[in-house]
């Protein structure tokens, strides 16, 4: 076996083998997660979370304690309902066991005093009651009035011609209401009101005293409608025709509200007119009269938004909440409505959002709405049960932004049914969604539970309900707030209660049925009458309609100015006090902080003058509160193992699923009783199980200190990853620091942490011990070909593969101290983070002198782990350790395939094995049956080693077996050929492919390289009979075909001379691929071993400048070179005569900047060696 096939043994068996079999020693199994339980659509594909489970007590002495974590993709459903059944990305997984200790402590906590809008602060000034009242900006409107004359007698329309006196009722018009009219067609007709006719004035006939009044601000707006009655307020498609100031003289009898444009009746269509006064100064003061009729009370509504208690909205722009209050929740458990009217910022959505969220004790998320999120999906979620249940559906702009829209969301869990609504009309809705909602203790409205996600935009008539409301009973009140509106409700006596942000800013606690308090600058603001539509009245009377018009006007036009006076938000101040072990706000009130000025402001807003706030003021200088918190048990994390998911696109784990199986003995002590444990994640389904196997252990684990644990930033290393000190306790006698990092993170700076090389290193007591560098080759994983990028080094980790654990034996470092401490170091960077464990174990004295215990079996195995290798021509390969205190000198070995005849040696070990190091070993096995037979028999493969001289004192430990296959016999039926082809197709990249074919004792039978792009080439190899392995190497580690570069595809294939293939290789291999084979012809004697071309090529400097040099070590004769970009593109060639003294020297000038790749041939060898010109 060749070095480098040893290496790649030795790497891929850092997890122990799951098919080679430890006997004797009896092994007591502890099974926990299981892929049955995970694979269960009614739990939705759960994640193995913590759970408890019974471990053997620690009567028992076992001298190994296994791990098994067997993965499988899902058979039932989807990893995460994600599509894939193996899970798409490469995801952390912690496989993680918490001891409690039965200790109780509790953290020193503090809080500030106050807290303005829900921030700590040192020292404010506010004031709390401003000279004047709430203070408030005032925006100037400019407005435009218009007076029409005639030449000639206009037309008139009018609903007064023959109508008795004492048929006329008075109409009243009232300051700040919005009035709305409907006539009919009919009623226009009859008025000789024809289509196509223009109408530019409503001439509106006065009643009562005839004094001089006048209207600050008039808006009259108009629409054609289909509808035959009015049924809520309409609120668009409006057309303005009239917005400015009116007045009347005395004794005139009518108003006139000239038009600014010619309102034209089309041929279909009722008439609708929408009527807003502001500033009335009339007889009777805040209202004018008008003469008109009594009808259907389907033909007039008004809206009264300034009407004491009328419904209000609330204004919240991020940093803003209303706390509810949970007492009103406390029996919500299956069905529930929550609805309201939300109006979002345009300028910010859509962005992550919370509308409102409820927790339950457990800070776990009971009912929560995101409107929307930042993908413009729309979230319900209700009901926590282990995860909550969760509806969503992708929503337009104009949906939650920009408008009112009522939005409705609804649960029963009986049914299993969750919707949402929109303006009552069904928005989205799923089912299955069976969690009761459990019992809230802290809801907020407009933000999350707990402040740190927000909601931006409009908020009013929130309210919730103890039902599932219908879409058209939803739909029917969705515009009725006020309370005593909402008792003829269908689902009254399932009402919670409603928050119609009544009260003024400034007060602390919404009145209404549910309470609620505004934490933050969030301005409580009534609706403009022009905006107004909840809780319509409907009216039976209409003012007189007398229209005139004709032909066009002369039209006088005069300007005007409107003030509109517009709170300014006040800030929250909370004052908080110690409530046991918490605390609690004790008393809310607002105020303006010192300094604050209101503004005059034109309709652009533009700023005109600006007026201080005055008032007297407040000092809060801040204080902190010290407290302790509730009494917990502490609970230690200790990290077992980490293991990275696959790429899970295309990939198939087997119907057995694949097995990683990890050492825990080092936990043997918290791996009793009762465990409760934490793995892996929904990426894939989970088989975790142990074994026990009784015996004697090498030493005796007294203790496990877990001290770094969790993310931390390369940026801050030092501030968090910080030296830790351990002092030994009674019975330690050897120590060991455990280390587990992996890097996360790219795309800023260098990329780092997970693709950059870093250097780690350990010091004890502040001496430099060891130091590597954390890049982890990813390109020869076992696991292969997976969906993503599973081939690119990573800082500590690969995709489908464990994290790497580096033990560090401290014993010789630190023995006899009373104390010692040890610190972390990692190569400084701005970006990236690594997951970092520490973790040191304590050890008592060696329990044996002299012991060798068998580890793996590496090779013959049919552990999928070993694929990339096995099956195998070459020498069987054991992992095996000391485990005694005195040097392994010399192993006893008994081997062989069980059935046949056993072999035995003894082997000597140089240099000799300190006490706990492992050494993998080559046993020179040569029984036919080895690799002669049938490539589908299962065989099994025993080995035994004692220390020699009998010594040995613990032969148990020292047994193991393993199954396998033997390579695949390739021959012509007729024994009549002994060639083989091989066939190659190159990719884009051909220097970097190379083929060999090797003997079973290492020896090259046939090699070569390639040098042309897409190119097939065809090598007949003449082989004798014997075992072989034919192994295609990539330089780039990218293989023949890999979909995330530019090096286009290829492949190789072993061919008959007739036709066919012996064997097919994957071209997305990564770095290397190997088959091995029995070659049952033998025809020729006089087939040569290929030519070794002995030496190697150094190149420096790397990075080089203007020039690069080529050196011999130990290579002589003709040697050609080729220079290439990373592309393919040729630079530069020329050839050169190596030998001992000889080097080359390029000029390298011209060369562009970045990889190069440099290929070197001597006859079929080739040396490929990448550098980068700076």
């Amino acid at each position: 076996m060749t070095l480098t096939n040893r290496l790649l043994l030795a790497a891929l068996a850092c997890v122990i083998s799951t098919t080679a079999v430890a006997d004797p020693g009896d092994t007591t199994w502890v099974q926990t997660y299981t892929w049955e339980a995970q694979d269960n659509p009614a739990t939705a594909y759960d994640s193995p979370g913590r759970r408890w489970f019974e471990f053997p007590s620690g009567d028992t002495t076992y001298r190994k304690i296994l791990m098994y974590h067997r993965l499988k993709c899902f058979e039932n459903g989807t990893a995460g309902n994600l599509g894939f059944p193996c899970g798409e990305w490469d995801y952390l997984t912690y496989n993680y066991l918490f001891d409690h200790t039965g200790e109780l402590d509790s953290a020193a906590l503090t809080h500030p005093k106050y807290l303005i809008n829900d921030a700590d602060f040192d020292m404010a000034e506010l004031i709390l009651n401003p000279e004047g009242g709430v203070p408030h900006d005032t925006v100037l409107h400019a407005l435009e009035g218009v007076t029409h004359a005639w030449a000639n007698a206009p037309s008139m329309w009018s609903s007064l011609a023959g109508v008795p006196q004492s048929e006329l009722v008075t109409v009243a018009g009232e300051e700040g209401v919005r009035h709305q009219w409907m006539w009919h067609a009919s009623e226009l007709d009859s008025l000789g009101w024809a289509v196509g006719d223009s109408a530019w004035r409503w001439a509106v006939p006065r009643a009562g005293e005839l004094n001089a009044s006048s209207v600050g601000r008039l808006t009259l707006r108009a629409r054609w409608t289909d509808t035959d009655a009015l049924d809520g307020m309409l609120t668009s498609g409006w057309t303005t025709l009239v917005d400015g100031p009116a007045s009347v003289a005395d004794f005139m009898g009518e108003w006139h509200l000239d038009f600014n444009q010619p309102w034209v009746r089309p041929e279909t269509g009722n008439l609708v007119l929408d009527l807003v006064l502001e500033g009335v100064d009339g007889p009777t003061g805040s209202a004018l009269e008008w003469l008109g009729h009594v009808g259907a009370d389907s033909l007039g509504q008004t809206c009264h938004p300034g009407a004491a208690g009328a419904a209000q909205w609330v204004d919240m722009d991020g940093n803003d909440r209303m706390e509810l209050n949970p007492a009103a929740l406390f029996d919500l458990d299956t069905t529930v409505t929550l609805e309201c009217w939300i109006r979002g910022d345009e300028a910010v959505l859509p962005a992550n959002t919370t509308l409102f969220e409820g927790l339950n004790a457990f800070n776990q998320r009971e009912l929560n709405v995101h409107a929307p999120w930042s993908n413009g999906r729309m979230y319900w979620d209700a009901g926590f049960d282990g995860g909550y249940d969760r509806i969503d559906q992708a929503a337009s702009e104009s949906q939650y932004e920009g408008q009112w829209m009522h939005w409705a969301f609804t649960k029963d869990a009986a049914s299993g049914s969750m919707k949402m609504f929109v303006n009552g009309n069904l928005f989205h809705s799923g089912n299955g969604k069976d969690n009761v909602i459990g019992e809230i203790v802290r809801m907020n409205l407009g933000g999350s539970g707990y402040g740190d996600v927000d909601y931006y935009g409009g908020i009013a008539a929130f309210r919730i309900w103890r039902a599932a409301l219908t879409g058209e009973v939803i739909r029917s009140w969705s515009d009725v707030a006020a309370l005593d509106g909402l008792l003829d409700h269908p689902e009254i006596d399932h009402f919670v209660g409603t928050l119609n942000m009544a009260g003024a800013n400034g007060e602390a606690t919404n009145q209404g049925a549910l309470d609620g308090w505004l934490h933050g600058d969030a301005a409580r603001r009534p609706f403009g009458p022009r905006d107004a539509f909840l809780d319509p009245v409907a009216l039976d009377v209409r003012p007189a309609l007398v229209l005139v018009g004709g032909d066009e006007p002369t039209s006088t036009f005069t300007e005007a100015v409107f003030a509109e006076a517009v709170a300014v938000a006040p800030v929250s101040v909370t004052e908080w006090g110690v409530d046991g072990n918490d605390v609690a706000w004790t008393d809310l009130h607002y105020g303006w902080p010192a300094g604050t000025s209101t503004a005059v402001l034109d309709s652009q807003g533009d700023t005109l003058a600006v007026h201080l706030v005055v008032g007297t003021s407040t000092m809060y200088n801040n204080e902190t509160l010290d407290y302790f918190g509730v009494p917990f048990e502490v609970v230690d994390r200790y990290e077992l193992s980490r293991y990275i998911t696959p790429y899970g696109i295309n990939l198939t784990l087997d119907s057995d699923g694949w097995a990683w199986v990890f050492d825990v003995t080092d936990y043997a002590p918290l791996l009793r009783d009762s465990v409760e444990l934490e793995c892996g994640n929904w990426q894939e389904l989970l088989d975790l199980k142990f074994a026990f196997i009784e015996g004697t252990p090498p030493r005796d684990v007294k203790r496990v200190d877990a001290f770094w644990k969790g993310l931390h930033y390369l940026s801050n290393w030092d501030d968090t990853v910080l030296p830790h000190t351990y002092t030994p306790e009674e019975g330690e006698a050897q120590w060991r620091l455990k280390t587990r990092a992996s890097g996360h993170d790219f795309g800023q700076g260098n990329n780092c942490a997970e693709f950059c090389y870093n250097t780690h290193s350990v010091n004890v007591d502040g001496a430099p011990q060891w130091s590597w560098e954390i890049m982890q080759e990813c390109a020869d994983n076992p696991l292969y070909p997976q969906g993503g990028t599973w081939i690119y080094d990573r800082a500590g980790w690969c995709p489908g593969a464990p994290v790497r654990t580096e033990d560090l034996e401290l014993t010789p470092l630190v023995a006899g101290q009373d104390s010692f401490t040890v610190e972390y170091d990692v190569t400084y960077d701005p970006y990236g983070n690594y997951r970092m464990e520490g973790q040191i174990i304590g050890y008592g004295a060696p329990n044996m002198v002299h012991d060798v215990e068998v580890m793996d079996i590496l090779a013959p195995s049919k552990n999928k782990l070993m694929s990339r290798l096995n099956p195998v021509c070459e020498d069987p390969v054991v992992r095996i350790r000391n485990n005694g205190s005195e040097p392994l000198s010399s192993v006893a070995w008994t081997f062989g395939i069980a059935g046949e005849p056993s072999q035995t040696a003894t082997l000597p070990l140089d240099p000799p094995l300190a006490f706990l190091e492992e050494r993998d070993v080559a046993l020179p096995y040569d029984a036919e049956a080895y690799h002669i037979g049938d490539e589908d028999a299962l065989l099994r493969f025993e080995v035994s080693a004692e220390v020699a001289g009998g010594q040995d004192e613990d032969p148990s430990n020292g047994f193991m077996s393993s199954h396998f296959h033997r390579p695949p016999t390739w021959q012509y039926n007729n024994l009549d050929d002994n060639r083989v082809i091989v066939w190659t197709k190159t990719n884009n990249a051909p220097w970097e492919t190379s083929v060999e074919i090797r003997r079973a004792d290492g020896g090259l039978q046939w090699a070569r390289s390639y040098s042309e792009p897409n190119t097939t080439y065809r090598d007949t190899v003449v082989l004798n009979q014997g075992c072989y392995r034919v192994t295609v190497l990539d330089s780039g580690d990218d293989g023949l075909d890999f979909w995330a570069n530019s090096d286009g595809s290829g492949y190789v294939r072993l061919k008959k001379v007739a036709g066919g293939n012996f064997h097919i290789f994957e071209s997305d291999f990564g770095k290397s691929i190997s088959q091995a084979f029995y070659w049952a012809t033998n025809l020729y004697s006089d087939v040569n071993e290929a030519e070794v071309h002995a030496g190697d090529i150094s190149v420096y400097p790397n990075p080089f400048g203007d020039q690069l040099t080529l050196a011999s070590a130990g290579l002589q004769g003709d040697v050609t070179w080729q220079a290439f970009t990373v592309q393919g593109q040729l630079l530069d060639q020329g050839a050169w005569q190596a030998g001992p003294r000889s080097g080359l020297t390029l000029s390298t000038s011209d060369w562009p900047a970045g990889s190069v790749v440099l290929v070197l041939r001597q006859g079929e060898a080739q040396w490929t060696r990448w550098v980068v010109r700076e």
